[in-house]
């Protein structure tokens, strides 16, 4: 029944990154502030979307900072249509109700 849907967006904090990386590339801060994660749990959920291919992050120095900005890849961006797509699927069917 939820074969369709990918892990990778199970989690609540990777599932706010992605709509909020939706509207284009995103701070570690701006993502921090817009998801209410601690610093500790946002990264590690970074880590999981970077190395499932879904995300990018781009490290530069602002002054004497380092200043990380995410962008959800092409991949990313299909993976996360993939899942809407099965949940819509999923809602669909139950709202047809059981075979008879």
């Amino acid at each position: 029944m939820l074969d369709g849907l990918s892990d990778l967006f199970s989690s609540r904090v990777r599932l706010d990154v992605v709509a909020a990386l939706l509207s284009g590339p995103k701070s570690f801060t701006t993502l921090k502030q817009l998801t209410g994660a601690t610093d500790g749990n946002l990264g590690r959920q970074l880590e999981v979307l970077v190395q499932a291919g879904a995300v990018t992050g781009e490290r530069a120095l602002v002054g004497k900072r380092g200043r990380t900005t995410y962008s959800l890849t092409p991949a990313g961006r299909a993976g996360f249509r993939a899942y809407v797509e099965a949940l819509e699927a999923l809602l669909a069917q139950a709202e047809e109700g059981p075979p008879e």
